[in-house]
């Protein structure tokens, strides 16, 4: 091994490793929209399968993966937090791999990797990530030398990306197949229509067990459905934005946004001038539009990191395309290093990254690492540590969860009438009728809301819990399912959660038992 493979070795290694430490020491409460998947996941840790037992928008992949993880890691908090740092870490490492395989710059790889961690995705933000990431090496691979199992590979990892999220497999699934066409081995060879055939079928044979499964146990066309109506409304409800950098209130967000879009144009547009890298970077290029135009919408403080890979490593190359410049180098480099600073400024804005490096409360002493580590663990072990518990609902319930601890059994269900995936996770129970949330406007068709009542008549599923504030809402958005509760639960309490929220929480008028001491409601284990 020579000195500079070794060197390459160790930067990738390392940044993987710092990464994994920095987002598990700054982890302070997952966020509720993380416990969408990971509420899935406690599902199938109680028997069920997506698709077949409980709701599905397409993430298959995401709930298994963290159910693994709970299997393995324990009932916890802690097993998801390192899933998602060790997600983070490899993710960063082969970002660093990709920089290096485009410009065999080590500088521009550690850069490119810093500005994907001080931007500072959301957790359940993790596959956005590292699929795209290890996509990338994969394509550069390929292109370095086609042959069938390395395409095999290509095509493994979109089908591995699709059960993920399916627009994930669909923009790593077109990148493979530009990758594909343009890759050859000799030069009288400029596209391969042979090798993007292998690709696609492939692809497709390595999904078709999964979309049997799906026809077995959903249909395939309700499914479909289904998937656009749940992609029409998330369009329609965090619609793109395209704010003024001169008058917003957030300049930073606006110039990341802005930038983001413009790297893959400006790298189209020098391909012109380098015909040779097309087969490298057109397929960066075609990946990394769609993903700016899903991604990047409202709000753009949550939205903004989740493009962060495709803008850093094709932001690597047009600064190594600047710096080894044949004309005009002085003014390519003076504007690319402006750029740079313009980038990492609004970067470290976006990210927060000053208050993120303050949670780990190092205080300057990195002789505190083991120290902090073992208090982040304690706390993601405990099941209502304060620093961990996502929002006021989880710790006002804490009494309700305690009581279902004594008086309910461990598959007793519950139903949250509205949009709070968390609860069933601390509850410590499954969620029942088949769907953790209930939000107007998603899986609202008579059909989905006809199957969730043929599930609760089969399930023993002895409380309800209604947020006041989204009352209406559930009325208006699933009309049969809310008539169907309003005869089977009765008011058994309101628990407020904050001046505007409270939680009523029903009762199955079938169900009795003696009384709970600490509560004064029956015990209906």
């Amino acid at each position: 091994m020579t000195f500079r493979v070794a060197s390459r070795a160790v930067l990738v290694l390392s940044l993987g490793i710092v990464t994994a430490l920095f987002r598990f020491l700054t982890l302070e409460g997952i966020p509720n929209d993380h416990f969408l998947h990971l509420t899935g996941a406690q599902q199938m840790l109680f028997g069920e399968w997506p698709t077949r037992d409980f709701a599905d928008p397409g993430l298959p992949l995401m709930y298994a993966v963290s159910a693994m993880a709970q299997a393995i890691g324990g009932y916890t908090l802690l097993s998801e937090a390192v899933l998602v740092a060790v997600a983070f870490g490899v993710a960063a490492s082969f970002t660093a791999v990709a920089v290096l395989q485009l410009t065999s710059s080590m500088p521009l790889a550690l850069g490119a990797t810093l500005l994907e961690v001080a931007i500072v995705p959301r957790t359940y933000g993790y596959p956005k990530l590292l699929l795209y990431a290890v996509a990338f090496v994969l394509f550069q691979r390929y292109v370095s030398r086609p042959t069938l199992s390395r395409l095999t590979t290509m095509a493994a990892w979109a089908a591995i990306a699709f059960l993920f999220r399916h627009d994930h497999g669909l923009y790593i699934a077109f990148g493979g197949a530009i990758t594909a066409l343009l890759a050859s081995e000799n030069k009288v060879e400029k596209v391969s229509p042979r090798r993007l055939a292998v690709f696609v079928g492939i692809v497709v044979a390595l999904l078709v067990p999964y979309l049997a499964y799906v026809q077995v146990f959903g249909g395939l066309p309700i499914y479909l459905r289904t998937a656009i109506e749940f992609s029409a409304r998330e369009s329609a409800r965090q619609g793109r934005v395209w704010p003024n950098p001169f008058v917003t209130d957030q300049p930073a967000h606006a110039v990341v946004l802005y930038l983001f879009h413009l790297v893959p144009v400006v790298a189209m547009a020098l391909l012109a001038y380098r015909p040779r890298d097309a087969s490298r970077l057109l397929p960066l290029v075609a990946v990394a539009i769609p993903v700016n135009f899903s991604f990047m919408r409202d709000p753009l403080p949550t939205r903004l990191p989740d493009a962060v890979v495709p803008a850093v490593v094709l932001g690597s190359w047009l600064v190594w395309c600047a710096w080894h410049a044949r004309r005009w180098k002085a003014f390519w480099v003076s504007l690319s290093l402006g750029g740079l600073v313009v980038a990492a400024s609004s970067i470290v804005v976006v990210g927060s990254t000053a208050d993120q490096i303050g949670r780990m409360g190092l205080n300057g002493q990195w002789n505190e690492v083991l120290d902090r580590f073992n208090e982040r663990t304690a706390e993601l072990r405990a099941r209502f540590a304060e620093k961990q518990i996502p929002t006021h609902a989880v710790a006002a319930l804490e009494q309700f969860f305690s009581y279902l601890d004594r008086c309910t059994t461990p598959s007793d269900r519950l139903l949250v009438a509205g949009f709070m995936p968390e609860i069933p996770y601390f509850a410590r129970r499954p969620f029942a009728g088949g769907q953790s949330t209930f939000v107007s406007g998603y899986y609202g068709s008579a059909e989905n809301q006809r199957l969730v009542i043929e599930r609760l008549r089969s399930q023993r599923a002895p409380f309800v819990l209604m947020p006041n504030t989204e009352l209406a809402e559930f009325n208006q958005g699933f009309p049969m399912v809310a008539e169907y509760l309003r005869t089977r639960y009765a008011h058994l309490t309101d628990v407020r959660i904050d001046d505007e929220t409270s939680i009523d929480i029903q009762l199955d008028r079938s169900l009795t038992g003696a009384i709970d001491v600490a509560t004064g409601w029956p015990c209906v284990r």
